[in-house]
């Protein structure tokens, strides 16, 4: 055989060798929409948050965080001002336009940042169940946003359970967390159970009487409700960034190929996912 046959056999690509290439273009394709849709949720809290701040800082007699709710920020109109069943406030928010929007991106990132991250985890019923909840509480956080507490008040009401619905998802994914994850695990929980307990306890107020509010005041009750998830939202979205640019997994976890696909395996009894 001459040399330069056996040189044109070596530069061959060999079955193999596009695999592996297949199987890396998929692999950075797959970590770059998990850094997309941690950051959409890194985003989604922070821009929340800095809405919140610049919209309440510019009412004049101060906003109360204290008995004011959140919604109250987004409120277009300035005057007293009741939720059915609860007691009214002084209400007036030069910046509502920013407050709305500011809902309704946090809804938009919510649902952008699931849809990206759900490759993430595990194929099992429980987590699919879950995604879905935080698919519908973003969509209720647009709603929050787009009908503001005094032009319709039915339909932001709806749109306040993106709190209660957000807290279960987290719930079931934490629950589905594998052991040797039992850090990230208790902390979902945590905040879970606060959250659920907070929107429990911030409705149950309003019919049963404010010491429900446990001293908190209905927009402390509120912010017990609602702020545990943002906080989750952004501990997990700083997680995957992390993680997934040095070890190529979430939380620590080596990806598992199945096929031509990989997979990250963070429920507990999983350990391979099919294509």
């Amino acid at each position: 055989m001459s040399a330069s046959a056996v040189h044109g056999r070596r530069n061959t690509p060999t079955n193999n060798d596009k695999v592996n290439s297949i199987v890396d273009r998929m692999d950075k394709r797959s970590r770059a929409l998990r850094v997309a849709g941690g950051l959409a949720f890194v985003l989604a809290t922070l821009q929340y948050g800095i809405a919140q701040l610049i919209a309440a800082s510019a009412w004049n007699p101060p906003y109360s965080w204290r008995n004011n709710f959140i919604s109250d920020l987004g409120n277009t109109a300035c005057g007293p001002f009741a939720v059915p069943h609860g007691r009214p406030t002084y209400v007036c928010s030069p910046d509502h336009a920013l407050m709305n929007a500011s809902f309704a991106l946090t809804g938009l990132l919510t649902i952008a940042g699931t849809l990206l991250l759900w490759r993430l985890l595990a194929p099992r019923k429980i987590t699919t169940v879950a995604l879905r909840l935080m698919l519908v509480a973003g969509a209720l956080k647009i709603v929050v946003g787009l009908a503001p507490e005094n032009t319709n008040v039915p339909l932001h009401l709806l749109g306040a359970f993106n709190l209660p619905l957000q807290s279960v998802a987290i719930l079931m994914v934490s629950i589905t967390l594998a052991a040797r994850h039992r850090s990230l695990k208790v902390f979902g929980l945590v905040t879970a159970v606060t959250g659920i307990a907070g929107a429990g306890l911030s409705t149950a107020a309003r019919h049963a009487g404010t010491a429900l509010y446990l001293g908190l005041g209905s927009g402390g009750m509120e912010r017990v409700a609602g702020y545990p998830g943002n906080l989750w939202m952004l501990v997990a979205g700083i997680l995957v960034i992390a993680t997934t640019q040095q070890s190529r997994g979430w939380p620590n976890v080596a990806v598992v190929g199945h096929g031509n696909c990989s997979h990250i395996p963070l429920s507990a009894g999983s350990s391979r996912s099919s294509s």
